[in-house]
């Protein structure tokens, strides 16, 4: 497969905690697909969950070049999960697949890493 975009986000951790004490969960379901919302609500690290989904899908978009809420994109709808081995990735819907359409994307991989401090996600379509 040949490389069409890389993104990467850095999400600084107590940023997301001042909007997720502030808004609580009406921040989270902006946020998060519905079975994201599930996974949240037993997590015992709750920051660190939203940091790294908003990493993450803010990555998305910049592997894409597009930017998120463009072509339907909003972060609730796209929602990631894990395969047997731990691997997390983007679950396809109608609207992901619109967009890979669009603009040629057969793929991505994803790769989330955090601190204490710090979240990161980098994604690369192909």
């Amino acid at each position: 497969m040949v490389i069409k975009g890389v993104g990467i986000d850095l999400v600084e951790n107590k940023r997301i905690k001042r909007l997720y004490d502030t808004y609580g969960l009406k921040f989270a379901s902006k946020i998060l697909g519905t079975a994201e919302l599930n996974e949240f609500n037993k997590s015992n690290d709750k920051i660190g969950y939203l940091s790294k989904r908003f990493a993450s899908k803010e990555a998305l978009s910049k592997a894409i070049g597009i930017g998120l809420y463009r072509e339907g994109l909003s972060p609730k709808l796209i929602e990631i999960t894990h395969n047997d081995n731990g691997k997390p990735y983007f679950k396809e819907n109608a609207i992901l697949k619109n967009v890979m359409k669009k603009y040629l994307v057969n793929s991505f991989s994803l790769s989330i890493s955090d601190t204490s401090d710090y979240s990161t996600a980098v994604v690369i379509s192909e």
